[in-house]
């Protein structure tokens, strides 16, 4: 690598080079048999109830905003429909009395 000071940043280059040649730092490989979770604060029992716990309130604020949202559409959807029918109604209505008008007067 041509950098010569270590506190700079690297740029693409460098990590490419760094790569190519196999002198990139590799993490250690972590014992399979570990769970992801391991960090010898929380039993695993824990971890499932917790688990559980937050994924329970994830579902029902789902379920909230789902449902609210639902709510939203619905409503959304009434006012177009009676916007619709406001704007078509009297239209129809006349042209139904026109009908009827000219069929009585025959």
């Amino acid at each position: 690598m041509s950098r010569d000071a270590i506190d700079e940043l690297p740029i693409l280059t460098d990590i490419v080079e760094l790569h190519a040649t196999g002198s990139f730092p590799r993490p250690d490989p972590e014992d399979d048999a570990s769970s992801p979770y391991d960090s010898s604060l929380l039993s695993p029992d824990d971890i499932s109830a917790l688990q559980a716990a937050l994924v329970s309130r994830m579902m029902n604020l789902t379920d909230e905003l789902l449902h609210a949202a639902a709510r939203d559409i619905e409503a959304v959807m009434f006012e177009r429909v009676i916007d619709r029918l406001r704007a078509a109604l009297p239209e129809l209505v006349a042209a139904a009395l026109r009908e009827h008008l000219a069929t009585n007067e025959d």
